[in-house]
Order: C-alpha cells, then structure tokens, then sequence
C-alpha cells in the first residue's frame, strides 16, 4: 500500500513540474496571441487616419464664376464702320463695349453663361444719305452732323473645353456659342437737303432718333482664366445680327442690313 501511495505521489509531483514549466509559456503564447489581435484591429483605422492627415487636400473644382469685359468691336457692315469707326481719330471718340457675366458649370467640360452689356458712342462725322423717298416730299438728301448710338445687348452662352484633360495651357482653350438679343438707339442731327454732298445752303434742321430690337447669334472661341479665384482670358466672336431697314430716314441703323461685327474681347474672371 505505501509502494502504491508512494508512486502516485512521484507521478503527481512529475506531472505538476510538468505543467509549472508549460503554463507560462502558453501564457505568453496567448498574450502575443491578444497583442497581436488587438494590433490587426486598431492599426488598419489609425493608418488610414494617419494616412487622411497626410495626405494633400485637393483643390477646389470652380463650378461658378463672375466677371466683366471691354470688347473691342469691328463693325463689317460699310454703313456702320463709315458712321461708328472702332476710333474716331478727328475727335478721339471710340466704340465703348462693356459686359458682365456670370457662368455655372453643368458638366466638367461645358459651361453656361449670361452676359448682358452696354455699347455706346458718338461722333460728329458728317454722313451723307440718299433717301428713298424725299422727305417731307421736298428733300433727297439727308446729313447727319453729330451721330450716337446707344445698344443694350444680352446673351446666353455655352461654351466646350474639347481639351480639358490635359495638365498644359491648352486645357483652357474653349469653342462656344452665344443667342440673345439686343435693343439698338440711334440719335442724330440731320439737316435735310437736296445737295448729295454735306450740307452747305441746308433746307431742314432737325434732330431725329430710331430705335428697335434685333436678334443676336455669335460663334466664338478664345480662352478662360486658370481656374483659381481670380484669372483673366480673351476670346474672338462674330456676332450676326439683323437690322430693320428703313432708308426714307438718315440713319446707319436703318440703311445697313445688319449689325454684324468682329469682337475682341478682353475677360477678368472671379471665381465663387
């Protein structure tokens, strides 16, 4: 019986030296075990955190944008270029175009805008007018010796940015169109005559006025600003606009057929 008792208690003291010496290790083993699950767990979220705080902001995409523009402007009708030059060298006087516009973006390469403007000028050119019909039923002629003219057009635009994806200048090149319409003045003093030239030994003196709406249509192309919040660009237009004629009254705007001209313009942008 105590051979018995006594070999039990030699298996239960080798079995518990035993168990002493792995216990710790498979402690450790589970503690590398939670370290390493706890790691898997949080690291990934704190990476992408650290990696958010790294990385650079993107700039803003400018989906709205204001300005105003000065246009020099050719009229290639002979009655207008003849009364309203782009400058008037006798006097100093010039066709005065400005606009103002305000554009959205509706997809990343098109825009819309609206531009109304004011187009104004004078001169004292003396402009000679065969009429179709004597006026009064005693005069043929008619001079106009002081000439002004007063428009106020408004447009709606559109314009494409075929190259926007290039990282280069020429992602700033557009083509684009523009319709509206226009409310054209025109004042003068006029003496009336039967002399075709000037008007010396004058008949009539008056001063006369005209006014009427006319439709625009303009095809344009040129370039924008850059995209920040301030940028300037330029763009070439020709605006096809039809007049109302009437030739029984002295006037440019009523002799010529249309109101077409070449337009340079010259844009500072801002953006919203």
């Amino acid at each position: 019986m105590n051979k018995i008792f006594t070999a039990v208690l030699v298996i239960a003291l080798i079995t518990g030296n035993v168990l002493s010496q792995s216990i710790p290790d498979l402690t450790l083993k589970n503690e590398k075990q939670n370290l390493f699950s706890f790691d898997s767990k949080i690291n990934p979220s704190m990476n992408s955190d650290f990696d958010n705080t790294l990385q650079p902001k993107k700039r803003k995409t400018v989906n709205s944008y204001f300005g105003a523009g000065y246009t020099f402007m050719i009229f290639t009708n002979g009655y207008m270029s003849n009364a309203y030059p782009v400058f008037d060298t006798r006097n100093g006087a010039f066709l005065t175009n400005i606009s103002v516009f305000f554009g959205f973006a509706i997809a990343q390469a098109v825009t819309l805008e609206i531009e109304p403007a004011v187009l104004f000028t004078n001169n004292n050119k003396v402009i000679d007018y065969k009429l179709s019909e004597p006026f009064q039923g005693l005069y043929d002629y008619g001079h106009t010796y002081t000439n002004s003219m007063f428009a106020l057009p408004i447009s709606f635009n559109v314009r494409f940015f075929p190259m926007f994806k290039l990282k280069t200048f020429a992602r700033l090149f557009f083509i684009g169109g523009g319709v509206g319409a226009a409310y054209i003045r025109e004042e003068n003093d006029v003496i009336f005559n039967n002399d075709p030239i000037g008007g010396t030994g004058y008949y009539n003196y008056t001063t006369m006025a005209t006014d009427q709406w006319a439709p625009i249509f303009k095809p344009m192309i040129g370039f924008t600003g850059t995209g920040g919040q301030f940028g300037f660009g330029g763009e070439i237009r020709y605006n096809f606009v039809k007049l109302k004629q009437d030739t029984r009254v002295p006037f440019a705007t009523r002799f010529a057929s249309n109101f077409n001209s070449v337009d340079i313009t010259l844009r500072f942008y801002f953006s919203l």
